[in-house]
């Protein structure tokens, strides 16, 4: 009987080393809904500023939001970017760290100037 569970023993071991080595190849992606009104409208056509706060980056967009008020990204490295979203008279910002599949964030637009806005005075 002892033979068996050694047996049963190195067999499962070794399913668990080479089952485990599967590499995650997910880009690191971020979805993000803009909305107005505490968020009961989709903000369509908002200006989306998605940048990394570092220098030397690529990472620096400009997008538009679709009819559902959303905006997407796909990067093949991690980031910590930064939000700003606006569309006259409204204006949020917000930041977001990427990891490996789909973040999403859900940023809600308030009064330009607004100090609940999340924004900074260089944003």
């Amino acid at each position: 009987m002892s033979k068996f569970y050694r047996s049963l023993l190195v067999l499962s071991l070794a399913f668990f080393v080479l089952g485990g080595c599967s590499k995650d190849d997910r880009d690191f992606a971020l979805d993000l809904y803009v909305t107005v009104e505490d968020g009961t409208i989709a903000a369509q056509n908002a200006l989306v500023h998605i940048y990394a706060p570092v220098d030397n980056t690529t990472v620096d967009y400009y997008l538009y939001s679709d009819e559902e008020g959303k905006v997407s990204i796909s990067l093949k490295n991690k980031a910590v970017v930064e939000i700003v979203a606006t569309k006259r008279p409204y204006k949020s910002c917000t930041f977001a760290e990427l990891e490996r599949g789909v973040k999403t964030v859900y940023l809600d637009m308030t009064i330009s100037g607004d100090p609940d806005s999340g924004c900074r005075d260089d944003q």
